[in-house]
């Protein structure tokens, strides 16, 4: 499958390009708008009664939305090509310029903050603020851990020269590794992701050879790495301090509207069910004839009719199909970004590895990156990514303030879709290894979206709390302890894996991000349940939570539907589903 056979977005629905005068003007216009909201507000938020108050919030949000194209359109050009000079300079300018407007527009929280309580709640009750009133209700939460206007200042401009920067070195630094690969007797020249890729050859040793390949480019640059990883620990640790959090994940928490608790028993009961992994694996190693699994063989193929490449025009009827079977409009929505030029697909040098879509504003397009390679697990990226356009799509009726759904509720659409391709997968006339085969995947994509995704939160959790520099070598051993508290004797980690920690992004951009995907695959899985008992009458309910963007709590979303985020029944229910596909796998034979 050729790269250039394969989509890649159009960014005219932004910008005509990056001499476009409408860019220029936008981003000159960026701290006017901010300065326009201060001249006209500051000092006066907390005499505003709730009409003016409503005025006040609503210009706000314009002044905060301001940079939101520019930013979208430099963020998808640098994405795209992070090695063009035009697009770093392109979007370091942009976030110059939001920085500085961002710094005039600190004082509104801070003004809000000092309105008595019941004052605020009346003004919450009027109907002028119905639009905004989750937000300044979640905003009124943050209250004790704002500091004073100019301190807020000074934080806003220290990110871009510290924690932002520190991000986009990363982000250059790991898009530009080249990968020299010898397959077949052929020396390639592979991205990282098609270098992974190689993790579902059929040979043993190619898929050691690859990871190996892979994770050497990040050891060389471990001492430049480890700088990286330490200096946003630091800058963590003093926010910390600064706000006056108490442990390293309450600031995530409070951002994702989860209580402690929430996320404890989460984390507890996916610690508990951890043997559900091991099971699996075993199972696997006998499948495969080995004693047991190296790191590199967990999503190896299993022995069987190897699965064809496939098309990216297939995966992209599948893909719709199975949105079609749900709902006509998640099938409408997600058709859109084919047609409209608004998904990037070809692997090449430079473009951001994995996969991501990015909505940022309900009046803005949508847009998905991925590195399409012709497994079937690209086509399950694919789906993925295009639950997360529908689910920003179906948004769009939240104003901008209330938009964005909170972390562990945006992966609800992305993890449901791949639900609906692998049901419409189980329609297609398979050899029953094959489709064997297609559910041991499946049990695949649990396990590293609840177990492994949990024991990344493990890692990162313990290395905040080491206090002080930590060395390569300790960040190796704390990442190889978490993955053997998860994986057991069932699993062997090679040499290379010890610097795993050091490729996943998640813990450069956004901390503690992982415990979303559990909360989003456990979630899922207990609504695709009530799905299949329900059938078309639960289509308007998942609409309705997938509508209502960043409107509501997730206990509100879930509360709904008769959910307790608290309840370890109902998180333990999710590996039922998982336990009874092991149980079929082990039931079915080869093992």
């Amino acid at each position: 499958m050729r790269a250039t056979d394969l989509p890649r977005w159009d960014l005219n629905h932004l910008y005509a390009g990056s001499d476009d005068p409408a860019l220029e003007a936008d981003i000159e216009a960026i701290e006017p708008a901010a300065l326009r909201f201060r001249e006209a507000w500051r000092g006066r938020v907390g005499e505003a009664g709730a009409p003016d108050l409503a005025r006040a919030v609503r210009e706000y949000e314009a002044a905060m939305g301001a940079p939101l194209r520019p930013y979208a359109f430099a963020h998808l050009r640098f994405a795209a090509d992070s090695s063009d000079p035009g697009s770093v300079a392109l979007l370091q300018r942009v976030k110059e310029a939001a920085t500085r407007a961002h710094r005039h527009t600190v004082f509104f929280d801070l003004e809000l903050d000092r309105i008595d309580d019941p004052a605020f709640d009346r003004a919450l009750a009027h109907p002028d603020l119905g639009r905004y009133r989750h937000y300044l209700a979640h905003s009124r939460a943050l209250r004790p851990h704002r500091l004073s206007e100019a301190e807020e200042e000074i934080l806003t401009l220290k990110d871009l020269v510290g924690r932002s920067a520190f991000v986009q070195l990363y982000d250059q630094l790991t898009s530009s590794f080249r990968y020299r690969f010898e397959l077949d007797g052929e020396e390639r020249d592979l991205t990282g992701p098609e270098l992974l890729a190689l993790l579902k050859h059929p040979d043993r040793g190619v898929r050691r050879r690859a990871y190996e390949t892979y994770l050497g480019a990040y050891e060389a640059q471990r001492v430049t790495l480890t700088s990286v990883w330490n200096a946003l620990v630091l800058d963590h640790r003093q926010t910390l301090e600064l706000r006056r959090y108490q442990d390293p994940m309450e600031p995530v928490h409070l951002r994702n509207e989860l209580t402690p608790r929430a996320v404890e028993t989460l984390r507890e009961v996916t610690r508990a069910h951890y043997g559900l992994a091991r099971r699996y694996y075993r199972w696997k190693a006998r499948v495969l004839g080995v004693d047991r699994l190296w790191s590199t063989d967990l999503v190896a193929p299993l022995p069987g009719p190897e699965p064809e490449a496939v098309p990216f025009e297939r995966a992209r009827a599948w893909v719709l199909e199975a949105y079609a079977g749900f709902a006509g409009e998640f099938e409408e929505i997600a058709r859109g970004f084919f047609e409209e030029g608004r998904i990037d697909a070809a692997p090449r040098p430079g473009k951001a590895g994995g996969a991501f879509c990015m909505g940022v504003a309900p009046d803005l397009p949508v847009y998905v990156l991925m590195n399409y390679t012709g497994k079937l697990r690209d086509a399950a990226t694919l789906a993925h990514e295009l639950g997360h356009g529908i689910h920003f799509t179906l948004a769009r009726a939240q104003p901008l303030l209330e938009y964005s759904p909170v972390l562990p509720m945006a992966e609800t659409a992305s993890v449901f879709g791949e639900l609906l391709l692998a049901r419409r997968l189980e329609a297609e006339d398979l050899d029953p290894v094959l489709r064997r085969n297609l559910l041991a995947e499946r049990v695949e994509d649990v396990i590293a979206t609840t177990f492994r995704q949990n024991l990344y939160v493990e890692f990162e959790y313990r290395a905040h709390r080491q206090g002080g520099y930590l060395s390569d070598e300790r960040l190796c051993e704390l990442w190889l302890g978490a993955l053997d508290e998860a994986y057991g004797d069932a699993v062997e980690q090679v040499p290379a894996a010890r610097w795993a920690w050091s490729a996943i992004p998640h813990f450069v951009h956004t901390r503690f991000y992982c415990y979303a995907y559990v909360f989003g695959e456990l979630l899922v899985l207990a609504l695709y349940r009530r799905y299949q008992e329900e059938g078309a009458a639960f289509v308007p309910k998942l609409r309705e939570l997938l509508a209502a963007g960043g409107s509501r709590s997730p206990a509100e979303l879930v509360a709904g539907l008769g959910y307790d985020l608290e309840d370890p029944g109902f998180w333990a229910g999710g590996y039922e589903v998982l336990e009874a596909m092991i149980s079929a796998l082990e039931e079915g034979g080869g093992g």
